[in-house]
């Protein structure tokens, strides 16, 4: 992973986890790490944890032949990428070239966020929102057959009822924004 934070000042800070200076940097009996941007804590500044997850021959005593043995999860450590102090100073931040903190003015947009809300509130120009389209699977398998509950019709979409609940209760309020654009939209065409 590689995470570069851009300052108002030009500075560049760079930090690539492919770096290590050992190849392993959790040892031998590491399979798999778990890295952590926290975005969710800028109040703390900008922090990467690192964990990962540990596999051991112990792990597999014990078990019948058919059953895969669980790699555990292991703490690993955190790193400060940048102090609450140089927040004000970000431009922007990216994680593997995907832009994820960007300004605004004086403040910060989180921009992964910002993008899950937009595809599931909003059109993007080439389709239906999310909300939209579960909305309209949901109805179509229903017309295919009447005979399955909310439920059914949602786990098969590959949606949770809650989700779909959801999502129903936000469509009204689509097709009213819509309505009253397209309302009297020449009303005013020539004056």
């Amino acid at each position: 992973m590689k995470v570069q934070i851009k300052y108002r000042d030009g500075r560049l800070d760079v930090f690539d986890t492919d770096s290590y200076t050992p190849s392993q940097p959790f040892g031998d009996g590491c399979m798999l790490a778990n890295y952590e941007v926290r975005f969710d804590q800028l109040e703390k500044g900008l922090w990467l944890q690192a964990h990962f997850y540990e596999t051991d021959p112990r792990f597999k005593e014990d078990l019948e032949d058919d059953v895969v043995p669980v790699g555990r999860r292991a703490m690993g450590w955190r790193f400060l990428l940048a102090e609450k102090s140089e927040l004000s100073d970000v431009e922007q931040v990216l994680v593997d070239g995907d832009r994820m903190l960007v300004r605004m003015g004086e403040g910060l947009i989180d921009v992964m966020r910002l993008d899950c809300a937009s595809a599931l509130l909003l059109s993007d120009g080439g389709g239906p929102s999310l909300a939209s389209q579960l909305q309209g699977v949901v109805d179509a398998l229903k017309a295919s057959n009447d005979a399955m509950d909310d439920e059914a019709v949602a786990n098969l979409a590959g949606a949770s009822w809650e989700a779909l609940a959801w999502a129903r209760e936000l469509q009204p309020l689509q097709q009213i924004e819509v309505e009253s654009e397209e309302e009297g939209w020449m009303d005013y065409e020539g004056d």
